[in-house]
């Protein structure tokens, strides 16, 4: 699962963030909150999430990225936050971090789970602004898991294959 350390308003946090397909996890300062992606388009973006007793509170964003300094909108709220340092739960090695660098769509998937693949190989198409940007493996090694499907808006940051 990939782990974000953040800096939000001059103090550093951890974010812990899964996501599979429209729903998303969030853990931040101990309490995991559940999200129903409904609408993401460019920078913005249109959650839902249900409480334990059933109400439904919708959070509207807008992000935005200046080199290392990112800017975010929730529901009126102003916050801006650098990325300190990304980490997942697996000890990080070349290959693990496979994920979007600019918010894009998933153009095309090239790998299956299961499938071996030298460094240097191209694992999925995406597309953003026109532009076909390939996310190839930095390492050897097998595909474990897809954590995206061809045709989803996907944000930086956010995880994609796994390979072991």
């Amino acid at each position: 699962m990939p782990i974000f350390k953040v800096i939000i308003n001059g103090e550093e946090k951890e974010i812990e963030v899964t996501r599979q397909r429209d729903r998303l996890s969030v853990t931040f300062d101990g309490e995991t909150r559940n999200l129903l992606l409904l609408h993401n388009s460019g920078s913005r973006f249109l959650l839902e999430r249900v409480s334990a007793d059933g109400t439904r509170q919708r959070i509207r964003g807008v992000g935005h990225l200046d080199g290392s300094q990112r800017q975010l909108w929730v529901n009126g709220r102003a916050f801006t936050y650098q990325r300190a340092r990304r980490h997942s739960a697996v000890v990080d090695e070349p290959g693990n971090d496979l994920s979007a660098t600019i918010p894009s769509v998933v153009s095309e998937i090239l790998v299956k789970v299961g499938d071996t693949v030298s460094r240097g190989d191209k694992l999925i198409l995406l597309e953003s602004m026109k532009m076909i940007i390939p996310i190839q493996a930095s390492a050897n090694g097998t595909i474990s898991r897809i954590n995206c499907t061809v045709g989803e808006a996907v944000q930086p940051g956010v995880q994609l294959i796994e390979m072991a």
